[in-house]
């Protein structure tokens, strides 16, 4: 009977340390909401002037070089946690005089990624054309009180290779959105990488 009665107690007391473990383990399915992100279908996303500067590194030295990065891509699409669009980035040195102008040469990808309920990203860019992809981790952060992306990636090759970090900031993609860091907007600047990928027969 005591053995009967210990089991009992037992059965009781898990039961008991399950219903608080469950209470106190957070809602990810009702709270916050899978579709929370659906707003961000129809923005660009670009480095404001504080993220600018990136380092680049080679396994050959100890050394590393200061540059700075605009980055900026486009959500196109929101669907049910998954984005894609265009990005281009462009790379000057510390020292030149902003705003630069666009690269007559630009550096374009595709953009496809995900952000789940709780604002994790995980965005890859693929080079127009083929080539060596990029993945860029990070989170949905308020910072100043409006949404960004924090954002960070290392990409290159054996030889050479980028890292960079920013709090990413956006602009509906209908209305003016003048880059910090390259001549004209931020629509223009992606136009480029939309004309190219129709040129190629890729974009239709």
């Amino acid at each position: 009977m005591r053995a009967q009665t210990n089991w009992m107690w037992a059965l009781m007391m898990a039961g008991t340390a399950a219903t608080v473990l469950s209470a106190a383990a957070p809602a990810a399915a009702a709270d916050p909401k899978p579709g929370r992100w659906k707003w961000t279908e129809g923005t660009i996303w670009y480095v404001p002037p504080a993220g600018f500067p990136a380092i680049v590194s080679s396994p050959d030295s100890n050394e590393v070089l200061e540059v700075y990065d605009q980055t900026v891509y486009s959500i196109d699409r929101y669907w049910k946690g998954y984005i894609w669009g265009y990005q281009r980035v462009q790379f000057w040195q510390k020292s030149d005089q902003m705003p630069v102008e666009p690269d007559a040469d630009p550096t374009c990808a595709r953009m496809v990624g995900s952000i789940t309920p709780e604002g994790t990203l995980n965005v890859s860019f693929t080079p127009l054309g083929g080539g060596t992809r990029t993945t860029g981790v990070g989170f949905m952060q308020r910072f100043d009180k409006a949404w960004t992306m924090e954002m960070q990636m290392t990409t290159g090759s054996d030889d050479l290779q980028i890292s960079h970090w920013a709090y990413m900031e956006y602009c509906d993609i209908d209305k003016k959105c003048p880059l910090p860091g390259i001549k004209g907007s931020a629509q223009s600047f992606l136009q480029a990488c939309r004309d190219l990928d129709m040129a190629s027969g890729a974009g239709k």
